[in-house]
């Protein structure tokens, strides 16, 4: 029990600890005709100041050695009396000092801002921006770096960036410059466009965007963390933990069985009666005091989720006290997240060059009842798509679906592996998707395309067939390529035999027992 306890808390504290930590990214060549500014995501380096005057980073968050070990200790009892009993209070109560401590160091204050007491390291000065020419005479994709405090307000992001633009043209003498964003860097682009009208902005790339939401932060707000057995199974055969390959191939196997013999959906109807009783009085508590003082989280909480995920955060609070915070995340969403679509349309009917580039392949987070939507890991393709329609994660489209697509014309934007139908996205000519591309890895490859998009004007998916809508990435030789039915890469990593998952099993398990005999003898 005190090993589950362990595990459990450790998964919290790594789930709402490192949501959307810094993503990995690969050298970027050049290639822009005009200065390109890339808007990164969340995850930049948070500090303060303590009470002994020296700086302290804190986030990303860090776990001191031991505090898991320790806190399972102290938390055991009280899980116990609560389990027998079905009165949560105290185990809530336990739990919440456990957690806090660890999260509410990069909080912002209650009307959203830092107070002065939590900053980023990032600024710059004209002296320090410079005319990042190559020796072509281009730009490279990522040649200006916008970084930002991704805990505040698109909106007042909005206004740093529009000062960055300025000095990067007084830099480089140009007329205008491109906008790339991606993930909540996208959110911010959204927000100035619509802040600014987009005055000297020629072309906007948004790249795996949560500017509708992403379902990761949303279900974390509205507390409706599942353990999705299927999406559990998924999950082991996508990941790859830092031990021997045929411990690797053991816990899969031993994922698959207790999932055919329904142990993970025992383990998962436990969960979700427990979480009924306990998430009103714990999830309100944390986020409210981390991601929920945030409005730069809140601005990627998707339009369905968002009246529960304010009833959630803000449950039993003094609102008064948070009138700011609050004015701030609706200042967003109705300025930007709603009219997100119109918004976009105006920029289009400007002469502005608006493109979309999402990634996909993978299931959503493996926590939420939301697990079987195609997705990146972390946005689903409706969201970063802007209203594509999707298979679930193992499924195709139907062949009715599919008949009815052709017959309306719209059969060009089915992708090869029947997954997706780029038709019903805000952009379907200007919208590209790449397969077994993860939300947090942005290869090199790929900077082509966005090339391509900014320096020809109208560029879009029928245009270069090196770039057509549906294109497979290679991480691991940072390319990417043209979808085809020989290399669409279909759902089989996650179809397991029980007898064959069975077998692997007892093979690896025997494999395991050799090697531990061997290492006492």
């Amino acid at each position: 029990m005190k090993k589950l306890l362990s595990i459990t808390l450790s998964l919290i504290l790594v789930v709402l600890g490192t949501v959307f930590a810094a993503p990995e990214s690969f050298a970027t060549p050049d290639g822009a005709n005009i200065p390109v500014i890339h808007i990164m995501g969340t995850g930049q380096e948070i500090y303060r100041i303590d009470e002994n005057g020296n700086e302290e980073k804190v986030f990303p968050v860090e776990i001191p050695d031991g505090y898991i070990d320790e806190k399972a200790e102290i938390i055991l009892p009280v899980f116990a009396k609560a389990f027998f009993t079905q009165q949560w209070d105290e185990f809530c109560d336990v739990l919440y000092e456990c957690v806090s401590p660890i999260l509410s160091g990069f909080a912002l204050e209650p009307d959203g801002t830092t107070g002065g007491k939590t900053y980023i390291k990032w600024g710059w000065t004209r002296e320090s921006l410079r005319d990042n020419k190559n020796q072509n005479g281009q730009y490279g994709v990522t040649s200006y770096f916008f970084t930002h405090d991704w805990r505040l307000s698109p909106y007042d992001i909005a206004d740093t960036l529009h000062q960055y633009i300025e000095d990067v043209k007084y830099v480089t003498g140009a007329e205008s410059v491109a906008l790339y964003g991606r993930c909540f860097g996208s959110n911010i682009i959204a927000a100035y466009m619509e802040k600014y009208d987009g005055e000297h902005v020629s072309d906007v790339v948004h790249y795996c965007s949560a500017a509708y939401g992403a379902v990761q932060i949303s279900k974390l707000f509205t507390g409706e963390m599942f353990i999705h057995p299927d999406g559990i199974e998924r999950y082991v055969y996508d990941v790859d933990l830092e031990v021997e390959t045929y411990v690797m191939d053991l816990i899969r196997a031993c994922v698959t069985l207790m999932n055919k013999t329904y142990g993970l959906d025992i383990v998962s109807w436990a969960v979700e009666n427990v979480m009924k009783d306990i998430y009103l009085d714990i999830f309100p508590r944390i986020l409210v005091e981390s991601y929920g003082s945030t409005p730069g989280y809140w601005s990627m909480v998707n339009v369905d989720d968002y009246e529960k995920a304010m009833e959630t955060v803000f449950y039993g609070a003094d609102l008064e006290k948070y009138a700011g915070l609050i004015e701030k995340i609706e200042d967003y969403r109705n300025n930007v997240q709603l009219p997100f679509a119109e918004n976009v349309q105006k920029q289009l009917d400007a002469g502005i060059e608006v493109s979309n580039i999402v990634k996909y392949g993978l299931q959503s987070v493996p926590l939420t009842k939301s697990s079987d939507e195609l997705a990146d890991g972390t946005v689903t393709v409706f969201e970063s798509s802007f209203g594509a329609t999707a298979a679930l994660a193992e499924e195709t489209l139907s062949d009715e679906y599919i008949k009815n697509a052709i017959a309306n014309g719209n059969g060009k934007y089915i992708s090869p592996d029947r997954q997706i139908d780029a038709s019903t996205c805000l952009m379907p000519e200007r919208t590209w998707f790449i397969k077994d591309l993860g939300h947090k890895i942005f290869p090199s490859c790929v900077n082509g395309l966005v090339s391509d998009i900014i320096n020809n004007e109208g560029f879009t998916v029928n245009d270069n067939p090196e770039y057509p809508q549906y294109l497979v990435c290679d991480v691991q030789a940072n390319t990417l390529t043209p979808m085809t039915e020989e290399n669409m890469n279909t759902t089989e990593r996650w179809e397991t035999d029980f007898f064959e998952a069975l077998s692997t099993f007892f093979v690896n398990l025997i494999q395991l027992i050799k090697n531990l005999t061997a290492k006492t003898e």
